[in-house]
C-alpha cells in the first residue's frame, strides 16, 4: 500500500469518526435547541426544534427537547409546517416534478359504515407527496384510509411528522427504522402511533432456498450500493489481513457518483489480495441466488435505515456481520444464532472467527421464527384492529400481507384481485398522486 493510500485511509478514518461522532451529534442537538429558543419567528423556531429532536439520541435530551418541539407543533400554524416540508431539498423536486406515489401499497379497502382502508407508504418522500395534496383531497384520503408510514432512515424527519400531525385529523401510524427511536416517537404525540417491528422486517422467506453451509461457494458477500456511506474502504482494509484464497463478492449499484470501476480502483489502491468479483445492478433474483450461496454477509455502514439487505441475508441462511455500534435497524437482529458484531480495529479478526463458526449458526431459522413479513403484518393488524375497536369503529376485514422484493408488493394474488377496485378508486379520485398502475409499478 502506497504512502498516498495510507494517508487517504487515515483521512477517511478521521472524517468518519467526526461524521458519526455521537458526542458531536449531541452537541449539535443542543445547539439547534438553543438557536430555536433564541430565534425570532415561529418558523425558525420550528425548524431548529425539529432538527434538534432528530439529533437527540439519549432519552434525557430527547425528552427535554421534545417539550419545545411539541409546543411548536401546537402553536405553529399548519401552512408554516407545510412550507417547511415543501422547502426540504430532498422533497422539493419530487413533489414538483414526480408527484406520483411510489413504494406504496393498499393493504385494505374502505368498507361499509365508514370502515377505513389502510394505505402503506414506504419512505419519507412518499409521505411528503401525500401531504402535498390539497386540503379537500387530503381530508378525503384521511377519512377513507388509515395512513401507515414506514421510515426509510433513522432519525426520520420530525418536521415531516409535525406537518402530518397538523394536517391529518386521524392518527398517523409509523413503523420506525431503528428500535432506538421507538421511545422518542411513541412519546411525541397521542396521534402518532408506533407500530411493532422495523422497516426492514417485510422479507418473505419463500424466495430463499439456502444451500447447506458446506456447499456454499462464496466466503464473504457484501450487498451494498457503491455510496460512500457504505464504507467499502474499511472492508477492503480488513481484507488485506485475511487469506488471499477467500472468494469475496460485492453486489452494488451506482450511488453518489461512484460506480463499480471506482470500487475496483479503491480495492487495488488499498491492496486487497483476494480476486474480488464486483457485480452491478443485478436483478433481485440473482442477488437472492448469491445470498443463498454465501457463508457470511457483511455490512459496514455506521448509520442508515433498516437495511433490508441484512434481513435478506438472514433468510438466505448467511451469518450476518455488522460493525459494532452501528446505528442500523437490522443490527437488532444480530444475536448468537444469527451472526456477530465486528469490533472496530479488529474487523479482520472477527470476520475470520465468524467464517470459522458460521456453520454452527441458524440465521434462517431465527428469522423465520421472528421477522417474517406475515408475522410483521399480523402484529400491525392487531394494533390497527384494536385502535378501531377502542373507537367503536367497524373492523370486518384484516390487512392484506405485503412483502419487500425489492420494493413493496402484495404477497398473494387473491389480495391483488380483491384490492384492484380500491386502487382504481384512488387513481380516479387522486390522479395527481396515484397512478393507474401503482399496484404493478410501485418501484418507480
Amino acid at each position: 500500500m502506497s504512502l498516498k493510500t495510507r494517508l487517504r485511509l487515515l483521512l477517511w478514518r478521521v472524517e468518519d469518526d467526526i461524521r458519526y461522532s455521537r458526542r458531536l451529534r449531541a452537541a449539535l442537538a443542543w445547539l439547534h435547541w438553543l438557536r430555536g429558543r433564541l430565534a425570532r419567528g415561529l418558523e425558525k423556531q420550528a425548524r431548529h426544534f425539529s432538527k434538534a429532536l432528530s439529533l437527540a439520541e439519549t432519552p434525557r435530551s430527547a425528552v427535554f427537547i421534545a417539550e419545545d418541539f411539541r409546543h411548536s407543533l401546537a402553536t405553529v400554524a399548519e401552512p408554516v409546517w407545510r412550507r417547511i416540508v415543501a422547502s426540504n431539498p430532498r422533497y422539493t423536486p419530487l413533489i414538483q416534478e414526480k408527484p406520483l406515489l411510489t413504494r406504496s401499497v393498499i393493504l385494505k379497502a374502505p368498507g361499509p359504515q365508514g370502515e377505513k382502508g389502510a394505505l402503506l407508504n414506504y419512505f419519507e418522500y412518499n409521505l411528503a407527496r401525500v401531504l402535498a395534496l390539497s386540503e379537500v383531497d387530503l381530508a378525503w384520503l384521511d377519512s377513507r384510509y388509515h395512513l401507515i408510514f414506514v421510515a426509510s432512515w433513522s432519525p426520520t424527519d420530525y418536521a415531516l411528522l409535525a406537518g402530518a400531525l397538523r394536517r391529518l385529523k386521524s392518527p398517523l401510524f409509523i413503523q420506525c427504522a431503528n428500535e432506538s427511536e421507538r421511545e422518542k416517537l411513541a412519546a411525541l404525540h397521542p396521534r402518532l402511533i408506533c407500530l411493532p417491528g422495523l422497516a426492514c422486517d417485510w422479507v418473505d422467506p419463500v424466495f430463499y432456498q439456502p444451500k447447506p453451509n458446506s456447499e456454499r461457494s462464496i466466503d464473504i458477500l457484501m450487498v451494498a450500493n457503491w455510496g460512500a456511506f457504505k464504507r467499502h474502504w474499511e472492508f477492503f482494509a480488513a481484507l488485506t489481513r485475511l487469506p488471499a484464497h477467500l472468494r469475496v463478492v460485492l453486489v452494488g449499484q451506482k450511488e453518489g457518483g461512484r460506480d463499480k470501476d471506482f470500487i475496483a480502483r479503491l480495492a487495488r489502491e488499498i491492496g486487497v489480495p483476494q480476486q474480488l468479483q464486483l457485480l452491478e445492478s443485478l436483478p433481485i433474483e440473482k442477488v437472492t441466488e448469491l445470498e443463498c450461496d454465501a457463508r457470511v454477509s457483511v455490512i459496514l455502514s455506521r448509520r442508515e435505515g433498516g437495511c433490508v439487505a441484512a434481513v435478506e441475508s438472514l433468510f438466505a441462511g448467511c451469518a450476518l456481520a455488522m460493525r459494532a455500534g452501528a446505528h442500523i435497524g437490522s443490527s437488532a437482529h444480530i444475536n448468537t444464532q444469527t451472526g456477530r458484531r465486528l469490533r472496530p480495529g479488529r474487523i479482520a479478526e472477527d470476520l475470520a472467527a465468524l467464517l470459522k463458526d458460521c456453520g454452527t449458526l441458524s440465521p434462517r431459522e431465527w428469522a423465520c421464527a421472528n421477522i417474517r413479513n406475515d408475522l410483521t403484518l399480523a402484529r400491525i393488524n392487531t394494533v390497527l384492529k384494536s385502535h378501531a375497536t377502542a373507537l367503536c369503529q367497524p373492523w370486518t376485514t384484516d390487512l392484506a400481507t405485503p412483502r419487500w422484493r425489492p420494493h413493496p408488493t402484495l404477497a398473494r394474488e387473491t389480495d391483488r384481485e380483491r384490492l384492484r377496485p380500491a386502487y382504481a378508486e384512488l387513481h380516479q379520485r387522486l390522479p395527481g398522486l396515484v397512478s393507474a398502475d401503482l399496484m404493478d409499478q410501485s418501484h418507480r
